[in-house]
């Protein structure tokens, strides 16, 4: 198995039991049998279909800004996407789906291109954000994407946005797991330099003052429709509360933080304590946003 992945990715590109800790904003995790990274769409469509014909795991991993990765980490090849490139043409930008989130917000903003500065504070990468229709500031992934291009059974297509089934932090390609996102096209507007500088400036400002500085996976649940989960955490007089090296925020209690010497476990107990005790307070069933890297 190794020597094939080497000879399809580079012998440099492929690493054997990889603390993935090491690639997740949370820092928790075990190791990845095989940690590969794949340079090009080319190894990727390679990669993909040796590992479909011997029916071996994988699993895809973006900047690792919303997952949490278990203590006995992956029995599998773990992808890290590195082909990042991001063009513009026009009011479009194409990015691939390893370019830095943030770093396609500052080059629309660079080019006077409107639309994308709620995205540039968010961490990880565009096929997480568009896997996830991640949001910020009352705006998110799917305001602007047009169009996705997908690796799917050994081809690569392109997929409108219709097709993507975008709703509230999720999308089509979390329930098709076997459509791979390769890169993504974002229709955007015109705008003034200075404006969208000051904008994405007051944002990030803002998020500044909330998020926290130890490591986090970001907002941990979904806000129920019409109402703020860290509110009812908040109200519940659950900041601060603590299972093993894992905390829930003192600023924010949607976010739960690594104290140090978190691990997967603590994290996980912890957030079916929150979801159990808002259940019962408030009859609300709470849905996760991060998801557990399995």
């Amino acid at each position: 198995m190794l020597s094939y992945i080497e000879y399809i990715c580079g012998k440099q590109n492929v690493r054997m039991n990889v603390p993935l800790a090491n690639y997740t904003t949370m820092r928790v995790g075990g190791d990845a049998k095989f940690f590969v990274r794949v340079q090009s769409r080319k190894s990727l469509l390679r990669l993909i279909s040796a590992l479909g014909f011997i029916e071996y795991p994988y699993r895809i991993l973006g900047g690792g800004s919303n997952i949490i990765v278990p203590d006995n980490g992956f029995d599998g090849v773990v992808i890290k996407l590195c082909f990042s490139e991001i063009v513009e043409n026009g009011n479009f930008i194409y990015a691939d789906a390893g370019a830095n989130t943030i770093a396609v917000s500052k080059r629309a903003r660079d080019l006077g291109l409107t639309g994308l500065e709620f995205a540039c504070g968010i961490p990880g990468t565009v096929g997480g954000a568009v896997y996830g229709n991640a949001g910020a500031f009352g705006s998110c992934i799917s305001n602007v994407v047009v169009m996705v291009d997908v690796l799917a059974n050994g081809e690569i297509i392109s997929v409108d946005a219709g097709r993507c089934k975008f709703d509230y932090r999720t999308s089509v390609f979390k329930r098709k797991r076997n459509w791979i996102i390769i890169g993504a096209y974002f229709a955007l507007g015109r705008g003034e330099v200075a404006e969208i500088t000051e904008t994405m400036r007051g944002f990030t400002e803002k998020r500044l003052a909330v998020c926290p500085k130890n490591p986090n996976a970001g907002s941990v649940f979904r806000n129920p429709e019409g109402q703020s989960a860290g509110h009812l955490i908040d109200k519940l007089g659950l900041k601060g509360k603590k299972v093993g090296g894992a905390s829930i925020h003192l600023g924010h209690a949607n976010f739960i933080i690594n104290d140090g010497d978190a691990t997967a476990r603590d994290i996980l107990k912890l957030v079916a304590q929150i979801k159990k005790r808002v259940r019962d307070a408030y009859g609300i069933k709470l849905m996760t946003e991060v998801e557990v890297f399995k």
